[in-house]
């Protein structure tokens, strides 16, 4: 069922043509290549020969990224950030056909995505019904959950808490509004630790990241080209990979979602519980 909603909470967009977008994948550091093309019903993913809707893919987010798995086990890695894009700019009606491992890396964030659908489409007054949560909802423990609250919108809380003390503890709120997610989330870059990176390489993960596309924190401070965009800027990605992860229940969120020291795993965990309660996927 489609809605109207340009005036209300939801700005949503329709591409007007298709675009392409080619470069290494994050952890593979193989060649990937994604193209998104208009589609009525979408969002949908394609891979190899399979095409399905977001919202009846497996979900995993245990490789530090999220990717999508098709039935015969197959998957497309590393989602977050071109479905953050697509989300945060509210444009749900597109085929994505990826070529490759994992969607490529691009820049690390979400920016160049969010120019392309935004040089690729036009707003509209139609979108996919909107999913309204009636009864909060929490994935986690204690120390580190996602919690979900029924709201008239889309909000985020986002709070993270490092021991290194250049990243310490931070928090963004954010209503996703017209124009917020690109002043406010679209340029903020993936992010890691320094010690970790030998480890994460070992593991076949982190192969395709450089100071083009992450930031790199050390204890002799952080490297990042052109340094940090925002002091903040790692919450700001945190909440990008929020708002990409709950792509996965395939529309609009009405509700206030609130992440403390969160990752992938609790993100997609809360999208199969949204999932569950939208009652599946509804066409645009």
């Amino acid at each position: 069922m489609a809605v109207e909603g340009s005036s209300g909470p939801f700005p949503f967009r329709r591409l007007t043509e298709g675009f392409s977008l080619r470069g290494v994948g994050l952890h593979s550091g193989r060649d990937c290549a994604l193209t998104v093309e208009p589609c009525d019903g979408g969002p949908l993913l394609r891979h190899e020969g399979a095409e399905m809707p977001l919202s009846r893919l497996g979900l995993v987010g245990t490789g530090r990224g999220s990717d999508y798995v098709f039935p015969d086990g197959h998957r497309v890695r590393t989602c977050e950030h071109v479905l953050s894009a697509l989300v945060g700019l509210g444009a749900w009606g597109v085929r994505m056909t990826v070529e490759g491992p994992e969607m490529p890396a691009l820049d690390g964030c979400a920016q160049r995505m969010a120019e392309c659908v935004m040089d690729h489409s036009e707003p509209c007054g139609l979108g996919p019904e909107p999913f309204a949560l009636a009864v909060p909802l929490r994935v986690g423990d204690e120390s580190r959950f996602v919690a979900a609250f029924p709201s008239s919108r889309f909000c985020v809380t986002c709070v993270v808490r490092y021991e290194s003390p250049l990243i310490g503890t931070q928090m963004l709120d954010l209503a996703l509004e017209p124009g917020a997610y690109l002043e406010q989330v679209a340029r903020a870059r993936t992010f890691a630790m320094e010690a970790e990176l030998e480890a994460l390489r070992a593991r076949g993960m982190a192969l395709g990241g450089s100071l083009d596309n992450a930031v790199l924190v050390g204890s002799g401070g952080i490297r990042a080209a052109g340094g940090l965009r925002w002091p903040d800027e790692f919450v700001r990605h945190k909440a990008l990979d929020l708002i990409g992860d709950l792509a996965a229940v395939g529309r609009p969120l009405c509700a206030h979602v609130v992440a403390v020291r969160a990752g992938h795993e609790l993100h997609l965990r809360l999208a199969e519980r949204l999932r569950a309660l939208s009652g599946g996927r509804r066409g645009a």
